[in-house]
């Protein structure tokens, strides 16, 4: 359909949405002043079509009239069609005329009373007859009110064509967007520029917002995190162990309600945990390791095992010689262990009661026990050895064998520790030449007492027990083994084909013979299960270990193992 002012120029076309109802409020359709224009056409169409549909008299029923041709074809031809049905009620024939029916003072045709179906409008509850005479009257009454109700919109119709007219024949307003100067960067708009209000909140949301939005998350979000704070005012800080957040720090917000409380909060924590975690790392030299600490605050700890390496056992100070010196007796601590190496000798007596020094060599030969006759150990001063019945010797003097820079004075081992039987020798000349040789052997225990003496218990130590008396000495086949030579006397030779004591030809019981070698003599006597024999017997004390007390923590001088 084509607009009505379209082609009015100069005039610029409006809309009608921009127009405003500025007429009186019309309650019974709807309108009230302050709608647009759109509105009021809108609303009088509709009550108009309504009205248009009333006065359709396709929408009346007439079969009551038996109308074949010749129907009403609009409101006018259908009232037109009812009067005259009504004028020819009231020309009843001249006896309903002479007898008329009445009621009150207003004469009735007979016919008046006569029922007939009503139109749908017409209709009330379940009611859908009527007298011809009512229907008549109240099709009177609202075909009234139709006319009125035209009439009205006909006027209204009138004044809304004059109310348009005007506001075609008016210009149209000009609308300028505000804008202002920008107080800091939005995105691309700089800071000091003025730009429109719709440039501003489009850059603003589309690059700003949107960005700032999906970063932060949406406000559900943020409350969450702020719910979270797992951090109370009532914990206590780091820097005052003593104290709580809300005590040590006055800033500090309880409950927090937005992000800047919680962001508040959070630095709180942060410089706290900062400051009080300032640690001073001390490192500590234990039995085993001593830990070694670098850098900072970046700290390496690292840790190296700690021992004492091989020291020399107190009182052998009569070894003499570089390669004498390299059989020393020595023991090395490793953290509360103690490993004990070396040969330990049996000092010979000088003939004054004291050490002889021993100085063993191989180039030139060199062994001053070798040539010694004597067998009686050293008993009195330095390296002298004390000696029991009970036969034991105890090296040092009796006295402690371990050195102070392994243990300290007052530290001792947890428990006594003993090489299980050990066999030891001493090599000796059996004739005139002194490169003939062999071997006197005894047998025995070494132990390492918890007291720090050393000590050698010899086979007849083991042969009296606590109920026995000294009868019993040089019984047991461990004898064997055990030198019990004297002096003058031939050497035996197990080899010689006469010595059936390692194997026999023969079987059954068989005479024992042994061959003695008529140039070999022993040069001095010696029982080697007697303690004041021993002088010049030499025990291997490799594979000793024994335990300081585990509570003990002083290592005196430890060397750092690399």
């Amino acid at each position: 359909m084509k607009p009505i002012n379209l082609d009015n120029s100069p005039c610029s076309p409006i809309s009608s949405n921009c127009v405003i109802w500025q007429g009186p409020d019309i309650p019974c359709i709807k309108l009230c002043r302050g709608d647009t224009i759109s509105d009021v056409i809108d609303k009088l169409a509709k009550e108009l079509c309504n009205i248009m549909e009333l006065l359709d008299v396709n929408g009346y029923d007439l079969s009551c009239f038996d109308l074949a041709s010749c129907k009403p074809q609009n409101i006018q031809e259908l009232i037109q069609f009812l009067i005259e049905r009504i004028c020819a009620l009231d020309a009843v024939d001249a006896a309903a005329a002479a007898t008329p029916t009445t009621t009150g003072s207003v004469a009735r045709s007979a016919s008046a009373d006569t029922l007939v179906t009503v139109a749908s409008c017409f209709v009330v509850g379940t009611t859908t007859v009527m007298p011809v005479s009512e229907y008549a009257i109240a099709m009177g009454i609202r075909i009234c009110s139709i006319i009125d109700q035209i009439n009205a919109i006909n006027l209204q119709i009138n004044n809304l064509d004059i109310r348009v007219t005007t506001l075609e024949t008016t210009p149209a307003p000009v609308f300028t967007i505000p804008s202002f100067t920008l107080a800091c960067n939005v995105d691309s708009l700089i800071s000091g520029s003025t730009y429109g209000i719709d440039v501003i909140l489009e850059e603003y949301i589309n690059n700003v917002w949107c960005g700032f939005y999906a970063t932060t998350g949406s406000i559900t979000d943020l409350s969450n995190a702020i719910a979270s704070q797992c951090i109370l005012g009532t914990d206590f800080t780091k820097v005052n162990p003593a104290a709580t957040y809300a005590m040590q720090y006055p800033t500090w917000i309880q409950p927090t309600a937005t992000i800047a409380d919680l962001l508040n909060n959070a630095w709180i924590v942060l410089c706290d945990i900062y400051n009080g975690s300032v640690v001073t790392i001390t490192p500590a030299t234990t039995n085993t390791i001593q830990t070694i600490v670098t850098g900072g605050p970046a700290y390496t700890i690292s840790s190296k095992i700690l021992d004492t390496g091989w020291v020399d056992l107190d009182g052998f100070g009569f070894y003499t010689g570089v390669e004498t010196d390299a059989l020393r007796p020595r023991v090395r601590r490793i953290g509360n262990v103690l490993h004990f190496k070396g040969q330990v000798m049996v000092p010979i007596d000088d003939g004054a009661g004291a050490p002889l020094l021993w100085q063993y060599q191989n180039v030139p030969p060199v062994d001053t026990y070798y040539l010694s006759t004597t067998v009686a150990p050293a008993t009195i001063g330095p390296g002298s050895v004390v000696t029991s019945s009970s036969g034991t010797i105890i090296f040092n003097q009796g006295n402690i064998v371990i050195p102070t820079s392994v243990m300290g004075v007052a530290e001792l081992l947890d428990d006594s520790y003993t090489k299980n039987y050990t066999i030891g020798n001493r090599r000796i000349q059996i004739d005139n030449a002194p490169d003939t040789s062999s071997l006197l052997t005894t047998i025995g225990n070494l132990s390492i007492t918890s007291s720090k003496t050393l000590a050698f218990a010899l086979l007849k130590n083991g042969e009296q027990n606590i109920f026995s008396g000294t009868a019993a000495y040089d019984t047991s086949h461990l004898n064997y083994i055990v030198s019990h030579v004297r002096s003058g006397e031939f050497v035996p030779k197990f080899d010689n084909a006469n010595t059936n004591v390692n194997s026999n030809a023969l079987a059954g019981t068989i005479p024992l013979n042994m061959e003695y070698n008529a140039n070999l003599t022993y040069q001095f006597t010696c029982n080697a299960n007697n303690e004041s024999n021993l002088g010049g017997f030499i025990f291997q004390l490799d594979g000793l270990i024994a335990y300081i007390d585990p509570c003990t923590t002083d290592i005196p001088t430890p060397i750092v193992c690399p």
